[in-house]
């Protein structure tokens, strides 16, 4: 993904993996829906030849297993007739990874000791291609994307000998924030899964291992488990924020992804300068890049070290030097990774279509985003992406989460502040205690 120049993606890829592929990468989405496909499976296997004959390294991102429905086959067969070469890495699939989110082992001592995996649904008019005597006979059964056909492969198993008071479990949206777990006996599945609405992509799980879901559930029962929430970007708070979160269940979006890189280095001379100030840890490392560019020792240089924020201060002691933290002041030569004024800024922030993409998707699905802003710095980072990215329009849509008045008041000009409640004050909480515990370390 790191070295990737296109990427080809499906619906079911988790987006925050495309923030590994570089920024400056072609991405094109080739998902599929129910009876409707971006690009027809030959339009994308012609799409992997044509970028691959470039001489472009291609990534083709597919959810799960590539080889367990993922039309790896064909794929490969394509790439194969124009003796491109290619790896093919293996993955979790949904039959697995989706009841194990549920709690739920696709075998057990106990319960089962054979499992096996079919289609949920099948080209039209082809449905009696499965082999439902041989699958009646294995204990664990896991059908994908079946829900339309729920009543069918019910009465099929049913016929071919299965136990009407079987349990069965169907997994909606396995692995994400949406997940919903649905159990019946296998004899009322259909008829439950109508009356719950469920919808695909889901796994439908057959077998004696369901009578574990209630007492080994775990995902759904997470402090934070379906919520989806947005974490304003700040390099000193937001990727711990995001663990927090993410270790409670919800599911993060840390906004906006940036990559950075490093601008000239001024005509400076460093030994007239009084004091260098630092607004993070990436400015540091920039500013001994350039003092070895200009062959600088640093013995020579007799600035006053600003550090404003906690992993500048720690970066600079890494290097074996103190700074006084504070907010900086006029007569110091600023470092920064934002964009700032002329000989100013020790590098410049590139934003990751992709990260535009994921939190447009956010805005697309809900109809209130909250987003956390652990800091002042936050706010600014935030808007600018919004503006970079073309979604100022979606401002109206947020509820801005604060963790201090000075960032309360900074984000008020711009969104709706939604008050903390026993959630938000408890994460507040949490992070706090975190971080506490991590400074002392």
């Amino acid at each position: 993904m790191r070295r990737a120049d296109v990427v080809l993606y499906d619906r079911l890829v988790n987006p925050k993996l495309l923030l590994h592929a570089p920024p400056e990468a072609e991405y094109i989405y080739v998902g599929k829906f129910p009876k409707h496909h971006t690009l027809r499976q030959e339009l994308i296997q012609e799409e992997l030849v044509r970028h691959a004959l470039l001489h472009r390294t291609v990534v083709r991102l597919k959810g799960g297993d590539p080889g367990i429905f993922g039309r790896v086959g064909e794929e490969t067969a394509a790439l194969d007739e124009q003796n491109i070469p290619f790896d093919i890495v293996p993955g979790v699939t949904s039959g697995i990874a989706a009841p194990l989110y549920a709690g739920v082992p696709v075998t057990h001592r106990d319960y089962g000791a054979s499992f096996a995996v079919a289609a949920g649904h099948r080209k039209k008019d082809s449905a009696d291609e499965l082999d439902w005597k041989a699958l009646a006979g294995i204990e664990t059964l896991a059908f994908y994307m079946g829900i339309n056909n729920l009543e069918q492969i019910t009465e099929q198993l049913l016929r071919h000998g299965r136990d009407p008071n079987e349990p069965a479990l169907i997994i909606e949206w396995g692995t994400t924030s949406k997940q919903r777990s649905v159990r019946a006996s296998l004899g009322t599945l259909a008829k439950r899964a109508k009356e719950m609405a469920v919808i695909n992509p889901a796994i439908t799980l057959v077998g004696n291992v369901n009578h574990l879901h209630n007492d080994t559930s775990w995902w759904e029962k997470k402090p934070r488990f379906g919520s989806s929430v947005v974490v304003a970007y700040d390099e000193d708070v937001s990727t711990h924020l995001e663990d927090v979160l993410e270790h409670e269940g919800a599911e993060v979006l840390v906004y906006p992804k940036t990559s950075t890189h490093p601008l000239p280095s001024p005509d400076v001379d460093w030994s007239h300068i009084p004091s260098v100030q630092f607004d993070d840890a990436t400015a540091v490392t920039h500013w001994f890049h350039w003092l070895k560019e200009q062959s600088v020792d640093i013995r020579s240089v007799y600035s006053r070290l600003i550090a404003t924020t906690e992993r500048a201060r720690v970066q600079l002691e890494q290097y074996g030097l103190s700074s006084k933290m504070a907010g900086g002041g006029s007569s110091a030569v600023r470092l920064a990774s934002e964009p700032l004024t002329k000989h100013t800024a020790s590098s410049r922030h590139t934003y990751h279509p992709a990260s535009h993409s994921c939190l447009h998707n956010r805005f697309k699905d809900e109809e209130r985003t909250v987003v956390y802003f652990p800091t002042e710095q936050s706010v600014a980072f935030f808007i600018d992406g919004l503006e970079k990215g073309g979604l100022t329009d979606w401002i109206a849509n947020v509820d801005a989460v604060c963790f201090d008045e000075e960032t309360k008041r900074k984000a008020s000009v711009w969104f709706y502040i939604k008050e903390e409640d026993d959630a938000s004050d408890s994460l507040h909480r949490a992070w706090q205690s975190s971080e506490n515990r991590r400074s002392t370390i």
